[in-house]
């Protein structure tokens, strides 16, 4: 399923972050992983190459020599946990990284992006890296958003426990079949969940109600009946599957699920039933990402 992986890389040690899932999953499926690391100029101006620059050949060429070195560091600490990865490096120029990242993923019909939430910029979780941001948001494919790894050792980087939320839209069907493709692969489980959200007025508050179950206690029986006849449109074979339905946030439910019930990895639609448009992430899969315990594997 994944037989290219892209990994966009700064050289900075978040973006290096991402490294180690991409090493795993490359092992796994007999990937070959492409190490991409694109050239950027500050005030670029496209009908004027020069501008601003005494000579941006001598530029290019210099941070090009910097980022060879930086890739020997690389393939020489991935072949010391494992001579089978297949790596190549490759530098590309553009005018912002993002485009360079797209363009090339598509060019090279990439699998798998697998990228940290931050680069240089080392914004705090609160922010989505803007690059991060814009990869998903227009992704050929899947896109793998990573945190610091729990483990070094790849052997201790495991997908066992998976979380698969769903709104039942065409969308996160999609994102359910990559669930299930990986839980396969990995012999992991797979926790499909459904948040109810509803809004009350103050007044509810008040007079004791906290939750839509409280006021409609079929609604739980209702939704769980829904997730099952969900499942039954998949084949699950093989794999043990369980279903949750709870009721808040979406993106509050998922964060606490994940963190309870540690789960090591979570697959969503960047889309639901609203179908944002593709220039606007989803704001439930943008805050899920900020605040995940685990990574956050992306479907468009």
């Amino acid at each position: 399923m994944f037989k290219h992986i892209v990994v966009p890389i700064d050289f900075s040690k978040t973006s290096s972050e991402a490294l180690p899932y991409a090493y795993k999953i490359a092992l796994k499926y007999g990937s070959k992983i492409t190490l991409l690391h694109a050239i950027t100029m500050f005030e670029y101006d496209p009908h004027n190459a020069k501008h601003g620059f005494h000579s941006i050949d001598e530029l290019y060429a210099g941070i090009e020599a910097s980022a060879d070195a930086y890739y020997k560091n690389i393939i020489e600490d991935a072949n010391k946990q494992s001579g089978d990865l297949i790596i190549e490096k490759v530098t590309e120029r553009g005018i912002s990284s993002h485009e360079v990242i797209l363009g090339y993923a598509k060019k090279n019909n990439a699998d798998l992006i697998v990228m940290a939430t931050h680069g240089r910029s080392g914004l705090s979780n609160i922010l989505l890296g803007s690059v991060t941001e814009k990869v998903i948001q227009t992704a050929p494919c899947p896109v793998l958003v990573v945190k610091k790894p729990k483990h070094a050792d790849l052997k201790k980087l495991l997908f066992n426990n998976i979380l698969a939320p769903t709104d039942f839209s065409k969308s996160s069907r999609h994102a359910m079949e990559y669930a299930i493709a990986i839980a396969k692969k990995y012999r992991a489980r797979i926790t499909l969940m459904h948040a109810v959200e509803v809004r009350f007025h103050p007044a509810y508050y008040a007079g004791g109600v906290e939750s839509i179950f409280d006021l409609d206690p079929d609604v739980k029986p209702r939704i769980q009946a829904r997730l099952e006849a969900f499942l039954q449109s998949f084949d699950l074979t093989g794999i043990e599957v369980t279903s949750y339905v709870t009721d808040g946030d979406s993106h509050n439910e998922i964060v606490k699920t994940a963190q309870s019930q540690q789960h090591d990895l979570i697959v969503m639609s960047t889309r639901g039933h609203d179908e944002i448009a593709e220039y606007l992430i989803g704001s439930t899969t943008d805050r899920v990402i900020k605040r995940a315990p685990c990574p956050v594997f992306v479907v468009r």
